[in-house]
């Protein structure tokens, strides 16, 4: 069984994160989070510049004092989202060799610039266990020359990130048995030689943790199982890999036979909020790392993954547990009833209740951690 030291606490691995990106998972608790068996939580840097600000963040003693959270927090840059800002509406900003340069306006009279070095101070300001460098994201339609600028920015900042990570180190005290991880994202977009040219310059630097940074799908909009392959195998056997932005149940099984060990993903609390249900065709108690590793081979892992649409109105007066097979707070029976049933939940969705979204999520969520729970069986 694998296991990873973050921050003096050691945490068992794969291990999958919500997605927390203003310090809450929306209509959850961190007690809801905990009860499913969540460990961490994925939270957005630039976002949490913005909403409480830095100031607030300092005098309270970081996002985990905030949330009253227990377990461990990685951050994402923010880089992604200020690129998909900018790709959207080119007046609000531009991508440098600096920085990223923010404009307030379309006038452009002010302008602010987030570099790699603001970045990870904004981590420690946070208090994350896991930072993860600023990076340059290639656009899907890039042409070589843009793929290479997005590489060399990519790994100029990272040398960059990674300087200011040390300095933030010694200012803070940390020593190596207790300091937080650095995640270094590979990039090239698709293209094989500036991907396999971005990790070896990475590897140089040296980082904790490499993250799939790019698109994981094909021009068809497919998951592209081969592209994330090939990226894995960039980095050594014993590297650690963060699955960035990966998936759905399916999508976490194979990357996990790839050698990827970190996953954070949006799927489970968006789907939840249309209705989206995960639920499992057998008892995930009888699944192991072996079984999901023949089924994965024999391309049978769809015999054990299913979703349902609860606002359908076959559900309506459907009393049986959303699934059989899950014991989160939905599912969960009582007197020989479940807690919530389908009719009940199809119900709250439909008068627009708040317990719903809340309740749908606390169930796609223990799906999530069930299927972890069963990788870590050997």
């Amino acid at each position: 069984m694998q296991k990873i030291n973050i921050k003096g606490q050691n945490y068992q691995l794969p291990i999958y994160l919500p997605d927390a990106t203003l310090g809450v998972a929306r209509n959850l608790d961190s007690l809801d989070l905990l009860r499913v068996g969540l460990e961490g939580v994925m939270v957005n840097t630039y976002h949490l510049i913005q909403k409480p600000g830095e100031e607030i963040l300092k005098k309270v003693g970081g996002i985990k004092k905030l949330m009253n959270w227990s377990g461990f927090v990685s951050s994402d840059s923010g880089g992604f989202q200020l690129f998909s800002l900018i790709q959207k509406n080119p007046e609000l900003g531009k991508i440098t060799d600096e920085g990223i340069v923010l404009y307030n306006g379309p006038k452009k009279q002010k302008k602010t610039l987030f570099t790699p070095e603001d970045s990870i101070r904004m981590q420690f300001t946070l208090g994350s266990d896991v930072m993860i460098c600023l990076d340059d994201f290639s656009p899907p339609a890039a042409n070589e020359k843009r793929i290479q600028e997005s590489v060399e920015r990519t790994i100029a900042w990272a040398g960059r990130a990674k300087i200011e990570f040390e300095r933030q180190l010694k200012k803070h005290g940390f020593t190596a048995e207790n300091r937080p991880l650095l995640l270094a994202p590979i990039q090239g977009h698709n293209h094989p030689k500036w991907r396999e040219f971005c990790s070896q310059e990475l590897q140089k630097i040296g980082f904790d943790i490499y993250g799939l940074g790019g698109w994981p799908l094909d021009e068809n909009g497919k998951f592209d199982y081969s592209f994330c392959h090939k990226n894995a195998e960039l980095t050594p056997k014993d590297s650690l890999r963060f699955a960035l932005g990966v998936g759905t149940p399916e999508n976490i099984v194979r990357l996990f036979f790839m050698g990827y060990q970190f996953f954070d993903c949006v799927l489970p609390t968006r789907d939840a909020r249309h209705q989206r249900l995960y639920v499992f065709n057998s008892n995930p108690l009888e699944l192991d790392r072996e079984k999901l590793k023949l089924l994965t081979t024999e391309n049978k892992l769809d015999e054990i993954f299913a979703h349902l649409y609860i606002g359908k109105g076959q559900f309506a007066t459907d009393t049986q547990a959303v699934s059989e097979f899950c014991d989160c707070p939905l599912c969960q029976k009582k007197l020989g009833q479940p807690q919530v049933s389908r009719a009940y939940l199809h119900h709250l969705f439909k008068i627009g209740d708040g317990s719903a979204f809340r309740l749908a999520s606390l169930h796609n969520l223990r799906t999530y951690t069930l299927l972890i729970e069963a990788l870590r069986r050997a």
